[in-house]
């Protein structure tokens, strides 16, 4: 009995040292893997400086460019937002590995119903690309940990990196992502209109409390850095004329004395297929017209910050 725990022993902590070694390895390739995801967390995480950043999922990612936007507001700019259900428990975890590096002046957050509401697909799994920054971020590790990812990759840190081996291949193959782009993710192609009948998109979900906690510690992190936050909801192609979607984030706006510039309806572009790419994602031509819009109401923000909260459109 005595040899056999022996030997467990050594077998563990030869397996232990060869998970490590190895999760350094691939943690080396990660950091210099080009892949859309794991670039863009490398640099929003490590080497940001941007006293402006875009926050949110897909919809942010595809829809505010970094250079219109900078060259109105004289000051530089970064799209950190990132496609797929990233809601607010990915967007507070990312904010609190970004206050680790700096801190930004002014974050923009695109809200989403997935960041209120307990919406499909969109719950806290969209943590698990997060996994490569255990104990980087207090705030972070809490995420993870009610994700239950924490302590297994805690124990296996090779395991941080688990579903991430062909991004980081792939992108440290070839080159994925353009430096140019601050962020950006622009999407080519128009809307097909000829499919049917267009309906708007509807959430008919109940409130997620514990969604709303994380919304609001969201803001209370950037209160304590004194970082000017600033909600915002870009247009969609199809919107219903009395939309209860803005209650929820109204409020908080309102209680947090955060102004909300909200273009579910934005005459110009919602409605008209040309600028979509689909029923909530403006194409590059259409992010190009939407970009120059922002950055000229964003202008106010950056004289003096506001006392008084933007009215809905």
């Amino acid at each position: 009995m005595r040899k056999f725990l022996i030997k467990l022993f050594i077998v563990t902590v030869i397996t232990l040292i060869a998970d490590r070694v190895l999760a350094l390895i691939v943690g080396h390739f990660y950091k210099t893997t080009t892949t859309a995801d794991e670039y863009k967390l490398n640099q929003v995480t490590y080497k940001l400086k941007a006293p402006v950043i875009f926050m949110g999922s897909s919809r942010c990612h595809h829809h505010y460019v970094p250079s219109i936007i900078s060259d109105t507001l004289k000051t530089d700019v970064y799209n950190a937002g990132l496609w797929g259900m990233r809601n607010i428990y990915f967007q507070y975890s990312l904010l609190s590995n970004i206050v680790e590096n700096y801190t930004p002046k002014t974050i923009i957050l695109e809200i989403h119903p997935i960041d209120y509401l307990h919406t499909p697909f969109s719950d806290i799994e969209t943590m698990g690309v997060l996994t490569p920054f255990i104990g980087y971020s207090s705030g972070c590790d809490e995420v993870l940990k009610k994700a239950k990812l924490y302590n297994k990759t805690s124990l296996s840190h090779l395991y941080r990196y688990n579903s991430l081996f062909p991004n980081i291949i792939a992108g440290n193959i070839a080159q994925r992502s353009n430096p140019a782009d601050k962020g950006l993710k622009p999407l080519i192609g128009q809307l097909d209109i000829k499919s049917g009948d267009i309906k708007p998109e509807k959430f008919p979900y109940p409130v997620d409390e514990e969604k709303l906690r994380y919304l609001q510690l969201f803001v209370n992190v950037c209160k304590q850095k004194k970082i000017q936050l600033i909600f915002i909801f870009s247009p969609m192609y199809a919107v219903e004329k009395r939309s209860s979607l803005f209650i929820i984030p109204n409020k908080i706006a309102l209680k947090n004395n955060i102004p909300f510039i909200n273009h579910y309806y934005l005459e110009g572009i919602t409605g008209h297929a040309e600028y979509f790419f689909d029923y909530g994602h403006l194409n590059s031509e259409g992010a190009k017209k939407y970009s120059s819009i922002v950055a000229s109401e964003l202008k106010q923000y950056f004289k003096k910050k506001s006392t008084s909260v933007a009215t809905f459109h």
